[in-house]
């Protein structure tokens, strides 16, 4: 008889995901346990959280898995003998609001902000995060040593917390920041984090031509993008800023606009870009039913052999390298 497998999730141990209304343990598309599926400033407890953790991993250290979401999940992995239920948090994602200064096609939140486009900072729709940031540290459940805190949901600079939640960050303990943002304004606080090595930046800009920009973003901020690209780049640790090429069908999917776009990174002085997938096909697609489009594979070569070339190292999302080593470089059987 065969012994059933015990099994553990990384992800789900150390990451806390506040999205929306919702509070739960992952953002790699699968859904790991709920802590809160509306959440509305209710008072927290480390008791609450831990249980509920503790729940989830003990159901995956029992191999009972089949009916579970986590099932074919790339993050899990089978249970070392030393693996333990951490009583922290040592990530957390920030991305509570919808209201954003572009409308890029493939977001995956669209139809959260119906695609209207923000030009002032507004609060979140949802739930202030900074009085819910206060109570995780009050109660112990960030890990402050080595906590990597993701802010991200199009451009942070709509966002009124932004900066006062950066602060209490700083305040509290924290090891690092990831910051995601269309980077359509400049924000002076951004450049101070990467001065000081606490932060890596990471901005879609997903082409080389002001006229692509326009097509997949909506607005005609391309010029302002690359500008304030330039002055994050003048930062000494400008190798932590990565800036992502997301391929969009019949919009920047071809290697002209490839091209022209690493060639605009090598000349900006960007030493790191990645590759992505439009959204529909990353988070929302079975593959083995709807493959990829054909000519993604040949794109995804021409990506990788032009950062060789301007000596620009090349990265992907654990979920998009999946994909691509998965389905884009998957030999045929013979």
């Amino acid at each position: 008889m065969e012994e059933t497998k015990s099994y553990f999730c990384d992800e789900l141990n150390n990451v806390l995901s506040c999205m929306n209304e919702k509070i739960f343990s992952c953002c790699s598309g699968q859904s790991g346990p709920v802590y809160y599926e509306k959440y509305k400033n209710e008072k927290i407890s480390f008791d609450y959280f831990y249980k509920i953790k503790e729940h989830a991993l003990n159901i995956l250290a029992s191999g009972c898995i089949d009916n579970l979401p986590c099932k074919n999940c790339f993050n899990l992995r089978e249970k070392k003998a030393n693996d333990e239920i951490s009583k922290t948090y040592k990530w957390i994602n920030v991305s509570h609001w919808t209201a954003c200064n572009c409308g890029c096609t493939y977001c995956a939140r669209m139809n959260d902000s119906k695609g209207v486009i923000t030009q002032k900072p507004v609060k979140s729709e949802y739930y202030d995060f900074l009085p819910l940031l206060k109570q995780l540290y009050k109660n112990e459940l960030l890990d402050r040593e080595n906590l990597t805190a993701c802010i991200q949901g199009g451009d942070i600079s709509v966002l009124k917390e932004f900066k006062p939640v950066v602060q209490e960050f700083l305040k509290n303990g924290i090891k690092e920041f990831h910051i995601l943002t269309n980077n359509i304004t400049y924000q002076p606080i951004i450049k101070d984090l990467l001065d000081m090595n606490k932060a890596a930046l990471v901005t879609s800009l997903d082409c080389g031509t002001r006229e692509t920009y326009y097509k997949i973003k909506r607005v005609d901020k391309f010029n302002d993008c690359v500008n304030n690209l330039r002055k994050y780049a003048q930062s000494p640790h400008k190798d932590r800023i990565n800036v992502k090429y997301i391929l969009v069908e019949n919009k920047n999917d071809n290697i002209e606009e490839i091209t022209k776009f690493i060639e605009l990174m090598s000349s900006i002085g960007i030493f790191v870009v990645e590759f992505s997938i439009d959204y529909k096909y990353v988070l929302f697609t079975d593959l083995d039913k709807t493959p990829l489009p054909a000519h993604y594979k040949d794109l995804f070569i021409h990506f990788k052999n032009q950062c060789e070339e301007k000596g620009i190292s090349l990265s992907m999302w654990p979920r998009v390298e999946h994909i691509v080593n998965n389905y884009l470089l998957k030999k045929e059987p013979v």
